[in-house]
């Protein structure tokens, strides 16, 4: 009886036990497990797509800016080029010698120029072009060509003809006065052609060609223009930079 008693004991306080335990189980609280949420769709959560960068230009130069103002063009890059500056006419009139000893006359009117060259026996040249800035440029026929620089009331430059050239230095004339005539269209037209320089001394030196043969000029009459040839009247007048045909 001893004996079973301890083990009666140790029985009950077990039974007790587990009934404590079942009650504590069931009066405590059921642990949920979280679950995961469900995963917004992207579309929904996605911030806005940022703008995209322009490409890198390979050449490694920043791109271009645009204008401030719109409709207003951008500032220009180059200056714009300065207007040329018109070449400056000449007018006046010259009188020298070539160095093979013929006359020469030149008379310019508003940058044109025509120069005539005789020996007062048989040799004469006309010529036309150009009196600008400082510069004569003149051509004849056969390729004849003058060119000069007028400086300091003397024209300077050089005759050339072919393979033969003659260096020549006119003076300014003193006065306003005509100091080259030829003879008029309607003469040339009739086949009687010439041409006289005025000289400061008041002499002349010109050639007379008729049909084709040339000779000295008789003198002419600078007041009436005229001078006469075999009992006829020939008719000149002043050559003002338009000898008729520059020849």
């Amino acid at each position: 009886m001893k004996r079973i008693t301890p083990l009666l004991t140790l029985l009950t306080g077990a039974g007790t036990a587990a009934v404590l335990f079942a009650m504590s189980a069931q009066a405590a609280p059921r642990t949920v497990q979280p679950t995961a949420a469900a995963t917004p769709s992207a579309s929904a959560t996605a911030p806005p797509d940022a703008p995209s960068a322009p490409p890198a230009d390979p050449t490694g130069q920043p791109p271009a800016q645009p204008s401030e103002q719109r409709g207003r063009p951008g500032a220009p890059t180059t200056a714009p080029a300065a207007p040329a500056t018109p070449a400056a006419p000449v007018t006046g009139n010259w009188t020298g010698r070539l160095d093979s000893g013929a006359t020469i006359a030149v008379t310019a009117t508003k940058g044109t120029a025509v120069a005539y060259v005789c020996d007062g026996r048989r040799l004469e040249i006309w010529l036309r072009g150009t009196a600008a800035d400082g510069r004569l440029k003149l051509t004849g026929k056969k390729g004849a060509t003058l060119t000069a620089t007028i400086g300091d009331g003397d024209v300077t430059g050089e005759l050339v003809v072919g393979d033969k050239r003659w260096r020549f230095t006119a003076k300014a004339a003193a006065t306003p006065a005509p100091v080259l005539y030829r003879a008029t269209a309607q003469t040339r037209r009739a086949g009687v052609d010439g041409g006289w320089i005025m000289l400061p001394d008041g002499s002349q030196i010109g050639v007379l060609t008729r049909d084709g043969s040339p000779a000295p000029a008789p003198p002419l009459d600078p007041a009436f223009g005229t001078t006469i040839v075999d009992g006829s009247t020939v008719a000149a007048e002043p050559v003002a930079a338009d000898p008729g045909t520059a020849e």
